[in-house]
């Protein structure tokens, strides 16, 4: 089939279009980021009291931890936390620790430029046609920039693949911080690591090739793998569970933990196993319609009798696209290049499909990311027109869909939230140098001292009254 010659003059102004709306749209979600403060329940219950006591904004005598953050604390991986942590402290703006999962964006723009020579503004664009990416992009949560690590990781070793020959100490030291900041924000992600991480690996051995670089690649292996794996690591050591606070069975015993791993899903796919669920939530199978603007939001939460709870976010009809192009690529181009990329894709599915919660796919975002990163290595070059078009496309249908609102500053300040989420009468009651019992999560850590410095008291969290320690129950 002949191909559709478009004209050059056409071609060019539609480039600096999508390069114009691109930079628009980044801008525009910078200004987000520094203005709305998330309202997503996580981010108050967990992410941000973490991130405030890591750097000292909020210390343990100004709001002590309930039981179950506590424990939560002191084992889950928290470098996401870390960095939200040290954006806040810096710009004295809760606001900005949105910033680490904002960055995800142009990292994987800067990484597809530099390692691929895709163009960075097809990158942008094809990455916030994903309804997750575009909502997750200006949230507090930490699955971007963690999955967006993972989905570096996969590319570099992708990239060896390709080239067939090892990778050089730099890339392994690259792939090493990847992988090290990966596994220390979510626990979820570590055996995507692993499986990303052996295929570098295996590159890396390969026998051929100067004797001191492959001793130089094996001393660059061995000094990160205790750091890839530092949280199991002290998790085991202190507590005796690797994944500490959550339950774990080993040779059929269970392991210390403080509470039950996390299970649910819509009642239609209890019974089923997670690869079916996994693909029905990837094609969005019992969502609300797409019209109704509520099909996507940051954690998919719907009442749990509907069958879509917690299902899809990757846009079905965006993920058919990209699997068609991918399989043209091989049947088509019939590059090497194109036909590892399949591989990848398809290995990726495996590992994806069979995780813990594998619908659940803000958790596993790399899959979508791969896929779409993938696709633009295979085709960006070759068809920049048609690559730029389909992102577009999908792109203003996910925005359409969403009311737009995650694009720019729609949201509310911090101060703005704190006056409508703390009940002032409430602090009215509260004596000078008393200490509280407050349970109003997921608002609770608003209640903290240093947003409210005319007044002196401290916080203990709590999520049933046994836990106020003789505090007095703020009502």
């Amino acid at each position: 089939m002949e191909r559709v010659r478009v004209p050059q003059s056409f071609a060019r102004a539609f480039d600096v279009a999508l390069r114009v709306g691109a930079a628009v749209l980044m801008a525009s979600l910078v200004v987000a980021a520094w203005h709305d403060a998330s309202k997503a329940w996580d981010v108050w219950y967990y992410h941000l009291p973490f991130a405030g006591r890591i750097v000292g904004i909020v210390d343990a005598g100004a709001f002590t931890f309930g039981r179950a953050n506590q424990a939560r604390f002191d084992g889950f991986p928290l470098f996401g936390e870390l960095l939200q942590g040290i954006l806040w402290k810096i710009t004295g703006r809760p606001e900005c620790a949105t910033f680490v999962a904002l960055a995800a964006l142009p990292g994987l723009a800067w990484f597809g430029k530099r390692t691929f020579d895709v163009p960075p503004h097809l990158t942008l664009l094809a990455l916030l046609a994903i309804p997750l990416v575009q909502i997750h992009a200006t949230g507090c949560y930490v699955d971007l920039p963690a999955n967006a690590c993972v989905t570096m990781l996969a590319l570099l070793a992708y990239r060896q693949v390709v080239r067939h020959e090892p990778p050089t100490p730099r890339v392994l030291v690259s792939a090493s911080a990847l992988a090290i900041a990966a596994a220390n924000t979510k626990f979820q992600l570590v055996p995507v690591v692993i499986a990303a991480a052996l295929v570098l690996v295996a590159t890396a051995l390969r026998a051929h090739g100067n004797p001191a670089k492959r001793r130089m690649r094996l001393a660059v292996i061995a000094l990160a793998l205790p750091l890839v794996f530092a949280t199991p690591i002290k998790n085991a050591l202190r507590h005796g569970n690797p994944v500490w606070p959550v339950e774990i069975h080993l040779l059929g015993k269970s392991l210390p933990h403080q509470e039950r791993a996390y299970s649910s899903s819509p009642v239609w796919l209890e019974g089923v196993p997670r690869a079916v669920r996994w693909g029905a939530s990837v094609l969005e199978v019992g969502l609300r319609p797409i019209a109704s603007h509520e099909r996507w939001s940051i954690d998919q939460w719907t009442p749990p009798s509907e069958p879509g709870y917690r299902m899809g976010g990757f846009f079905g009809a965006y993920v058919l696209v990209n699997v068609l192009a991918l399989l043209a690529g091989v049947f088509v181009r019939r590059t090497r290049e194109a036909k590892v990329a399949a591989v990848f894709a398809g290995g990726a599915t495996v590992v994806a499909s069979v995780l813990p919660q594998s619908h659940e796919l803000r958790y596993y975002l790399f899959w979508m990311l791969l896929l779409v990163m993938l696709n633009l290595v295979v085709w960006s070059r070759e068809r920049r027109l048609t690559t730029g078009l389909v992102a577009a496309v999908a792109l203003v249908i996910v925005a359409w869909s969403t009311g737009g609102g995650y694009l720019y500053a729609s949201g509310d300040s911090f101060a703005t939230l704190v006056a409508a989420k703390v009940d002032r009468a409430a602090l009215d009651r509260i004596a000078p140098g008393e200490r509280v019992c407050i349970s109003r999560q997921p608002w609770t850590f608003l209640y903290a001292p240093p947003f409210h410095p005319e007044r002196r008291y401290s916080v203990q969290e709590a999520e049933t009254p046994d836990e106020c320690a003789g505090a007095r129950l703020l009502e």
